[in-house]
């Protein structure tokens, strides 16, 4: 009998361990599945909300619509739009068009043309420019070395030298005061010759 009782004793403590490791290795196994998650982000995807457009790459290029409204001006033309004009500057190629109730050209070595224009006075200063006008008023023509062509001047005025006129249509006054200056015009009105060496005649 005492044999009996002692197998006993130690059967009871050794099923207890047994249960007590049995359920802490439960609760561990359940606690770790219940409680793991991603911490990385890894494996997630946001989809991009559809009502955000993406925005465009730094540095991209992009191409801007041109205005339907706006015209398109050739480089290099000026309308007066009913104001007076100056114009300067070396070595340029210079046009106006519109109403130009007058112009004022200093430079050298310009090529103006007015032959779009509606000019009335006319001066022009400078050496070696050329001017071409279709109608005009009154020309000035002052400096050295300058030529204007016109199809008509009411009337034109040198106070230079060496410089050259030429008139398609009518000139109906001239007034030349400096030297070696030639003037020509289809039909040529009244002449003021102050200087010397000067050509002045009807072609």
């Amino acid at each position: 009998m005492p044999v009996v009782t002692y197998r006993r004793r130690l059967l009871v403590p050794a099923l207890l361990v047994g249960a007590a490791i049995a359920l802490s290795g439960c609760g561990m196994t359940s606690g770790d599945r219940a409680t793991v998650l991603p911490t990385d982000g890894s494996r997630q995807t946001v989809a991009p909300s559809p009502s955000v457009s993406s925005p465009a790459p730094t540095g991209a290029a992009t191409t801007a619509a041109p205005s339907p409204s706006a015209p398109a001006t050739p480089e290099g033309v000026t309308d007066c739009g009913g104001a007076p004009v100056t114009l300067g500057g070396a070595d340029l190629d210079l046009v106006l068009s519109g109403d130009c109730p007058s112009v004022t050209i200093s430079g050298t070595d310009l090529d103006i043309d007015t032959t779009a224009a509606t000019v009335g006075a006319l001066q022009l200063s400078g050496d070696r420019n050329e001017l071409d006008a279709a109608a005009a008023d009154s020309v000035t023509v002052g400096g050295q070395g300058n030529n204007v062509e016109a199809d008509s001047i009411r009337a034109l005025t040198i106070n230079g030298d060496r410089n050259g006129a030429s008139v398609r249509g009518a000139l109906d006054a001239v007034t030349v005061s400096g030297n070696d200056n030639v003037v020509s015009a289809a039909r040529l009105g009244t002449v003021a010759d102050n200087g010397q060496r000067n050509s002045i005649a009807a072609s």
